[in-house]
C-alpha cells in the first residue's frame, strides 16, 4: 500500500490524514501532474525524504486518500444500517457528506477523475472505492426495502449508480468553478440533488418484496 512498512495502514495512520489533509491544496491548484513531489513535501512541512517514507509516490498518495475517504464512507453507511430509522439515517447522511465537501475536495476529486482516465492504477483505485460504495449502498437498499440483498443487488444496482453519479457530480461540480451559465449555484444545486434522492430513496423504501411484508416503513 501507500505507507512504509513501519507505519499502519493509511486509513488508519493519524500521521499520515495529517500530511494528507495538508497537501490536498496543492494536488486541487497544481493537477495531479503538476503537483512534484517536492512541493507537496513542502506543503506537508517534511523533508522530503520523511515524506517519501510515507508516500513513496503520487499513486500512492492517491491510494491513501481514497483509503480515508472510503473509511469514512463505511463508517457513514454503519451508522445508516444501526439506526433504528434508516431512511432518515440516509437521507441525513448524504445531506451531511455533501455538505461537508468543499471547494477544495470537489476540485480534488476532479483531478483523481482525470488522472484516472490517463492512467490505469488510478482508474483501479477509482473503480475499487466505487465498487465498494455500490455494495453498501445496495445493503441499505436491502434493508430499507426490506427485500433481499441478492434481490437489491439486481432490482437497485442502477439507483445505485444514480446516486453515486449524483453525489460525486455535485461535489466536483460545486468546485468553485463557473458553469456554462455563470457560476454555480451551490446551495440551489445540492437542494436540488437532495430533491432527486429523496424521490430515489421513496422509491426504494416502496419497492418491497411480496415475500418481505415486514420490511421497514418509509
Amino acid at each position: 500500500m501507500a505507507v512504509a512498512p513501519r507505519h499502519s495502514g493509511p486509513a488508519e495512520d493519524p500521521r499520515a490524514q495529517e500530511i494528507l489533509s495538508r497537501i490536498k491544496g496543492v494536488f486541487s491548484q497544481k493537477g495531479f501532474d503538476g503537483a512534484s513531489m517536492q512541493a507537496l513535501a513542502r506543503a506537508a512541512g517534511m523533508s522530503a525524504g520523511n515524506f517519501y517514507r510515507y508516500f513513496p509516490s503520487k499513486n500512492a498518495i492517491i491510494e491513501a486518500m481514497v483509503a480515508f475517504d472510503l473509511a469514512d464512507i463505511e463508517r457513514e453507511f454503519a451508522a445508516v444500517m444501526s439506526s433504528p430509522d434508516p431512511v432518515a439515517a440516509l437521507r441525513a447522511g448524504i445531506a451531511s457528506h455533501m455538505e461537508a465537501k468543499d471547494g477544495e475536495d470537489g476540485a480534488l476529486w476532479a483531478e483523481i477523475e482525470a488522472a484516472a482516465a490517463r492512467r490505469p492504477e488510478i482508474a483501479a483505485v477509482s473503480g475499487r472505492l466505487q465498487s465498494q460504495v455500490g455494495s453498501h449502498l445496495v445493503r441499505v437498499f436491502a434493508r430499507i426495502s426490506g427485500v433481499p440483498e441478492a434481490e437489491a443487488a439486481v432490482r437497485f444496482a442502477p439507483h445505485a449508480a444514480l446516486f453515486m453519479i449524483l453525489i460525486k457530480g455535485t461535489v466536483i461540480g460545486t468546485c468553485g468553478q463557473d458553469g456554462p451559465a455563470g457560476p454555480v449555484p451551490t446551495p440551489d444545486l445540492r437542494a436540488l440533488v437532495m430533491r432527486m434522492i429523496d424521490f430515489l430513496i421513496d422509491e426504494i423504501a416502496g419497492a418491497r418484496s411480496p415475500a418481505a411484508p415486514g420490511g421497514l416503513p418509509a
